[in-house]
């Protein structure tokens, strides 16, 4: 296991600077999208964790005595060579915990999914090219929250607190970031928002512990950047499209049960695979 390419170099300014930048900056602009504000709204959200990351770093070189680095404001925001193994995992992670629920909730209701009776050449001949094209295209949104929450938050949280406070922090963290879109109406719709919050947190979570641990062994934002990449782009661009369904939310998707299940499970693995080589070293 590759241990995490950190050096405390953050320090309590610089972590208290993010999360009132995070904070403060995301609360007026979701409030703006949950008020009608225009869809570009969306992209400057996403790269506030980006700009609150950015910030901080800069603060750090105050607070360490470090002469300012264009290079190391880079790597600090975890612009950092890692194998290319954990990128094709990022890519390659959410098929596990989104496509096995899509293809469970297709068997049970064949009617709602849209491909149903064709050959699986054809299936594969429309759908793959939007997959792989579409999460690249997903990545220059993706990257602006990963720069924040993976590429700063997490390792900054790690040199303090250890493996495993920090995939609970980070994780939760991430999740609530996101509930005033979901109680604003304006984020996964289709189920009530008594169901909606928990089931969005039970599913969340899990990915975020899969892409701190991602983050935390390869010591670089990249993997991160693709997983989330893929994960938006999977599931918003390609499998909700090709399934309907007026219960589908209940199974599928960021607030399904087959999902939830499928993400805690990968999740498990994955902890109990970087527990075993932590006791190892």
């Amino acid at each position: 296991m590759e241990q995490t390419k950190t050096n405390k170099s953050v320090g309590k300014k610089a972590l208290m600077i993010f999360f009132v930048i995070v904070i403060l900056l995301s609360a007026v602009v979701e409030t703006l999208i949950c008020r009608g504000g225009p869809q570009w709204l969306y992209a400057v959200l996403m790269w506030i964790p980006a700009a609150a990351a950015t910030a901080a770093n800069c603060v750090s070189f105050w607070e360490n005595g470090e002469p300012f680095s264009v290079k190391k404001l880079f790597e600090k925001g975890g612009f950092r060579k890692c194998r290319l193994r954990y990128v094709l995992l990022g890519c390659l992670l959410p098929l596990v915990y989104l496509l096995i629920p899509y293809v469970v909730y297709w068997i049970f209701s064949p009617a709602d999914f849209a491909y149903h009776g064709v050959p699986i050449w054809v299936i594969l001949k429309d759908v793959l090219p939007v997959l792989v094209i579409g999460t690249f295209i997903s990545l220059m949104s993706a990257l602006g929250e990963e720069i924040g929450w993976r590429g700063f938050m997490v390792p900054a949280l790690y040199e303090r607190l250890g493996r495993d406070k920090t995939l609970l922090i980070s994780s939760l963290f991430w999740c609530c970031w996101h509930l005033p879109l979901l109680i604003g109406g304006e984020y996964m719709p289709g189920t009530p928002l008594w169901y909606q919050l928990p089931a969005f947190v039970l599913c969340i979570f899990p990915v975020g512990v899969i892409v701190g641990l991602l983050t935390l062994e390869s010591g670089s934002v990249w993997p991160a950047a693709f997983l989330h990449a893929a994960h938006n782009n999977y599931d918003q661009s390609v499998f909700q499209i090709v399934t309907a369904g007026a219960s589908k939310m209940y199974f599928v998707s960021e607030t399904g049960v087959l999902t939830i299940l499928c993400a805690w499970a990968v999740a498990a693995i994955l902890y109990i695979r970087a527990k075993k080589q932590t006791n190892h070293l």
